[in-house]
């Protein structure tokens, strides 16, 4: 991201915020507790775990549109840069990771896995990080574009973009054949022009904090809105049963207005006064962010959330029980990730005189 501009407070506890609930999104996902949609005997709680996987839906696409906001001033050789050092720093989580794993006997010695370990971007390990090196290539050229172009063609881009990737899907009940569900690089473009255009002109039509909190709010409301009348259609009528989740993806139109909500919700805060005392902390915290995804998003730790954590069992809890098992799993895992990724740059700071400054990391 654009280095030459102070760190906004808001965006950096955006940031941690977005990493905290990816971390949901994985407590909910790989420790089986989403299960089947269409089951017909889903409880409160059922409907409760959906309703909280609409909330956090949205971190991914927050977290991309905090590249644009702040990189599209950024000069190529400092992409380049950029690149590269994520490149190091998933390389090493990979590799360190799936060997310890495989040394410790936790892990068969499996050749296909190891070749995962060994190129992590161009196998997917991290699908994120394949998509965002992706965006990095094409980060010059729209920095240019975004530089020369006046407000309406920017407007006029990224609308078209948007029906390409976002509005056609949402309204065309269909599998599109260039529908990925935001799962990859072309629409890390709409999410950048989207926040680089957010970051260079100011949003008339969000005024105030309030209003980017109700589109926040709205947009989550119309996610799980999606989901049960979608379910309620398929118990009635035995159709759409493979549309019931239909809306719980990225570049579903309400997915990106629920971003937009809470990046501009962050954007528009007036994070100064106590918090200020605490800026080193809190941008070394949220630099660590990515560190966070790497470590707990790995191939070897994705199968072990249930045996580890057991969140499957809280399918059948209360849920009050369900969201204090959630919140402390969460929280222990952002915890102990951040702590190991600050000790990763310290030494590596140590050792190679890498910069410090958490600002550097997207």
């Amino acid at each position: 991201m654009a280095e030459k501009r102070q760190r906004h407070l808001g965006c950096e506890l955006l940031r941690m915020t977005a990493m905290i609930m990816i971390v949901c999104l994985h407590y909910l996902s790989k420790g089986g507790l989403l299960g089947s949609p269409s089951r017909a005997d889903m409880t409160v709680t059922g409907y409760t775990i959906w309703f909280v996987e609409a909330l956090c839906l949205v971190a991914v696409n927050a977290y991309v549109l905090l590249s644009g906001y702040f990189g599209a001033n950024t000069a190529p050789k400092d992409v380049i840069k950029r690149g590269i050092r994520i490149w190091r720093q998933v390389f090493f989580y990979s590799m360190v990771i799936g060997l310890t794993a495989m040394i410790a006997g936790i892990q068969q010695f499996d050749l296909y896995q190891f070749f995962s370990y060994c190129f992590p971007i161009v196998t997917e390990h991290y699908w994120f990080a394949t998509s965002y090196l992706i965006l990095c290539l094409f980060m010059p050229f729209l920095n240019a574009g975004i530089a020369h172009l006046g407000k309406k063609d920017i407007q006029l881009l990224t609308a078209g973009l948007l029906v390409l990737f976002c509005i056609s899907k949402t309204v065309i009940p269909m599998q599109l054949p260039w529908d990925k569900y935001g799962y990859d690089g072309f629409w890390f473009v709409v999410l950048y022009l989207t926040g680089a255009y957010l970051g260079k002109y100011e949003t008339k039509w969000v005024q105030a904090r309030w209003h980017a909190v109700l589109l926040y709010l709205c947009s989550v409301t119309a996610i799980f809105a999606s989901f049960f009348i979608l379910r309620m259609v398929f118990l009635k009528t035995g159709k759409l049963e493979n549309m019931i989740s239909y809306g719980y993806t990225y570049n579903f139109l309400a997915c990106y207005t629920g971003a937009v909500g809470i990046f501009l919700a962050f954007a528009k805060s007036k994070a100064g006064g106590v918090l200020e005392r605490f800026r080193r902390p809190i941008e070394q915290i949220s630099g660590a962010s990515f560190g966070v995804y790497l470590i707990h998003e790995h191939m070897n730790f994705r199968a072990v959330w249930p045996a580890w954590f057991h969140c499957k069992e809280q399918i059948d809890n209360s849920v009050g029980g369900l969201l204090l098992h959630m919140i402390c799993t969460v929280f222990a895992v952002y915890v102990v990730c951040t702590l190991i990724e600050m000790t990763r740059k310290k030494i590596s700071s140590t050792i190679f005189g890498e910069r410090k400054r958490g600002s550097k990391s997207i």
